[in-house]
């Protein structure tokens, strides 16, 4: 529909030719053509966002406080959070907008006394942020915590030292159900084994520290523990220091002869302190010396050593990078086995997955059934997300969780739904079953740093989620009993049915009827549980009345969801899945910092921008290549693939090739393969890596090649002298490898072949930008 308020179709004189090409449906002989009778234009800006009095919004990096009493039916005043007292006015439409294009922030409850609180603790860092030692004695604290409430709700144990000491194996055996794998071994630290149980004293801090601060109260401050000033005064420092900045000299010594040189230099200082009866200095050890001659800047100590010329190749940035930049009361996300058996075959899906992908999401079988992870919005009974999976994982509940966040409208339009699935908003309360996924740390973590609270309704009481189980059973009653397949849920009800030689649908066409069921059918259908007001009217009526709270913005997301990747920080920037990805503040830091192993966070939904960690500090970092914000991960490999297939002896290919073959794909896909985001996909490291060894070892993407000039005769065109090309610009972006590109040549290499008086080596500014 066009807006909220819509009350019927509306006919518009002509369709929109963009919309018709998304849904890529030609109207059958006799039918009437889908846009003429429907319009179905989504308007971003129908939110009307509410905050908490305690927040503070960001709104396009500004950040801001709010008046309790700044908000009306037009829109809110937020005051500038730097003490001047300033305000800016903001309708709801414009916040609306920023909120669809991933501009608005909101930390719930940041001035909150108890969230100060809470920030003196843990620096106010997301717990999906934390080094993997801090998050494992978080994970082991939580466990111990979440099993001694579950066992104190049943009665089993009480906060007493006997109680808890009686308790301790059974204690230990819950606690492990609440971890993902065991981290117990002879290598592991006392405050990260699990099988060390804590003493009742412990514990019980552990439990004042969660009912104070939830999840986050159990941040220790262990890793600020320890003397880290230097142990050497400030004469032996400077002693020391003398020697040290010799390494930045012409001649090259080594640190070895740099330790030789300290070692003497102190000798010869303590025989003339002794002489005077004063104690002699402490001689720096190696590991002293060395770990001091790697604080040195490395550009300075580069252009002493090997000249400033080789101090440009070696630091020059190669590449541009771009910029990148809310309450639902209960939501109920339960999971189920769906009573159908379909085809697992789609021809039009089975085309772009190689037989490694179609064992990885189930179907490598004739056959098979599936998992269905549903989440449900209480107040409106509006479905919010959902998810396929051959069996219950841990990736299920992820990828509904990130539903939610998310307007959904891209797989309506694959359905050709005539109504809208736009529902979105940060819950305030999750409430799931005792499934595996659901105990698992990764979304316990997700949902602390979203600002949800996570309970598990108690085990055997479906009356905990009763819209839920309502939801399953209006889906078995509406829309499965009328489908081949049906497995009718027991033995008896099947009778002599056999469902297996009864399947006949696919995947895709599973999911095309289900999707299309939920938007045109189920949420536009009366709910007694409403007093008889449709879902998606329930859904316009609230939001308007009290707003929803953002998802939060993109760099939230990608460090809450994204995968936590090891790569090489070079001057090339860092590589994931053959995609490099370079920023100018990256570069700026690695003037004065070394090469290193870093921490990259990626998303496999955008591939366009990750985040990188280096130290303390964090950078939102772009592709090198423009064009790809937006692009996932699946539409990025089945273009390369692509572009292999049309010339395996090929070692490298232009961006815009790739760019070509994603829409190419797009615009023959069919309804099965955009719906195939609704399946659980897994993109751990591992298989990230083993994409990368498939696909592009000896493989390269590059930058375009320029067109070449027409004649000005208008006969012909202009021939180049000589076939420069892109061969200097070529990268290779094997995982193994990082070649250089142009103008940053290699260490020591000189390319006289292509090398013109055109690309001079010195000139930073000129090759930061990619021009095309």
């Amino acid at each position: 529909m066009s807006g909220p308020a819509s009350a019927g179709p509306q006919w518009p004189s002509a369709p929109p030719p963009s919309r018709a090409d998304h849904l890529c449906h030609r109207p059958l002989q006799g039918e009437r053509p889908l846009m003429k009778m429907f319009n179905l234009t989504f308007d971003p800006s129908r939110h009307h966002y509410a905050f908490g009095v305690h927040d503070r919004v960001t709104v396009d990096g500004v950040p801001y406080t709010v008046d309790g009493h700044s908000r009306n039916e037009r829109g809110l005043v937020l005051t500038m959070d730097d003490g001047s007292g300033r305000c800016r006015a903001f309708t709801h439409q414009e916040l609306s907008r920023l909120g669809s294009m991933g501009k608005i922030r909101v930390e719930a409850n940041h001035y909150a006394p108890e969230t100060a609180k809470r920030r003196l603790a843990d620096g106010g860092v997301l717990l999906s942020e934390l080094p993997e030692n801090a998050a494992a004695r978080v994970t082991k604290k939580s466990a111990y915590v979440e099993a001694f409430l579950e066992m104190e709700c049943e009665g089993k144990i009480k906060r007493t030292d006997a109680s808890i000491d009686a308790s301790r194996h059974e204690l230990r055996g819950r606690a492990m159900a609440y971890v993902d794998r065991l981290i117990g071994g002879l290598s592991v630290a006392h405050s990260q084994d699990l099988n060390e149980t804590p003493s009742a004293r412990t514990l019980r801090r552990w439990l004042g520290q969660h009912r104070s601060l939830g999840m986050s109260g159990l941040v220790d401050t262990m890793s600020r523990r320890g003397n880290r000033n230097r142990l050497m005064g400030p004469e032996e420092l400077a002693l020391m220091m003398e020697e040290v900045h010799r390494y930045a000299d012409a001649n090259r010594p080594t640190v070895k002869n740099i330790h030789h040189n300290v070692q003497r230099a102190f000798e010869s200082r303590n025989e003339d302190r002794e002489a005077r009866g004063e104690p002699p200095y402490r001689v720096p050890s190696y590991e002293t010396v060395r770990r001091t001659i790697h604080m040195l800047e490395p550009f300075a100590v580069t252009v002493a050593r090997e000249g400033a010329e080789e101090a440009r190749k070696k630091f020059m940035p190669t590449g541009g990078g771009l910029r990148l930049t809310r309450p639902l009361e209960r939501v109920e996300i339960d999971e189920n086995t769906i009573d159908i058996i379909s085809l697992a075959s789609a021809a039009a899906l089975m085309g772009l997955l190689t037989e490694e992908d179609r064992m990885r999401l189930g179907l490598n079988k004739e056959k098979v059934r599936w998992f269905l992870t549903v989440a449900i919005c209480a107040t409106t009974r509006c479905i919010l997300g959902m998810s396929f999976s051959r069996s219950a994982r841990e990736q299920a509940s992820l990828q509904v969780l990130q539903m939610i966040l998310h307007d959904k409208g891209e797989w309506a339009g694959a359905a050709r739904s005539n109504g809208s699935w736009d529902m979105l908003g940060t819950p305030v309360l999750i409430v799931t079953d005792n499934g595996t996924a659901f105990k698992s740390q990764r979304f316990r973590v997700a949902c602390a740093d979203l600002g949800i609270s996570a309970i598990r309704a108690p085990a055997g009481l479906p009356q905990m989620r009763a819209r839920n189980e309502r939801f399953f059973h209006s889906l078995k009653t509406g829309l499965l009993s009328r489908m081949p397949g049906q497995t009718f849920g027991s033995i008896r009800e099947r009778r002599g049915s056999d469902p297996e030689a009864r399947a006949a649908l696919s995947f895709g066409d599973l999911a095309f009827c289900l999707v299309r069921w939920i938007v045109d059918i189920y949420h536009n259908t009366p709910h007694i549980g409403l007093g008889g007001e449709t879902p998606l009217n329930c859904w316009r009526r609230l939001t308007k009345e009290w707003g929803i709270q953002p998802p939060p913005d993109r760099d939230t997301q990608r460090a809450i969801f994204g995968e936590r990747l090891k790569r090489r920080l070079s001057r090339e920037g860092v590589l994931v899945l053959g995609m490099r990805y370079h920023s100018e503040e990256l570069a700026q830091w690695l003037l004065h910092k070394e090469e290193r192993d870093v921490e990259v966070r990626w998303h496999q939904d955008n591939i366009g921008a990750v985040t990188v960690h280096v130290g303390s500090r964090k950078f939102t970092v772009g592709a090198v290549h423009p064009g790809f914000d937006g692009v996932s991960a699946r539409q990025w490999i089945a273009g390369i693939r692509a572009a292999r297939a049309s010339d395996p002896r090929q070692r490298y290919c232009e961006r815009q090739v790739v760019v070509d073959a994603n829409a190419a794909i797009e615009a023959r896909s069919t309804a099965a393969t955009r719906l195939a985001g609704l399946l659980v996909d897994d993109w751990s490291p591992e298989r990230i890596l083993r994409e990368e060894e498939r696909l592009f070892i000896g493989f390269g993407v590059v930058a375009d090649r320029p067109m070449q000039p027409v004649a000005g005769d208008g006969i012909g065109r202009t021939v180049p002298d000589a076939d420069v090309g892109t061969a200097g610009d070529r990268e290779d972006i094997s995982p193994t490898k990082f070649a250089s590109t142009r103008p940053a040549l290699p260490h020591g290499e000189k390319d006289h072949a292509h090398y013109t008086s055109d690309t001079s080596p010195t000139s930073v500014a000129s090759t930061w930008k990619i021009t095309e």
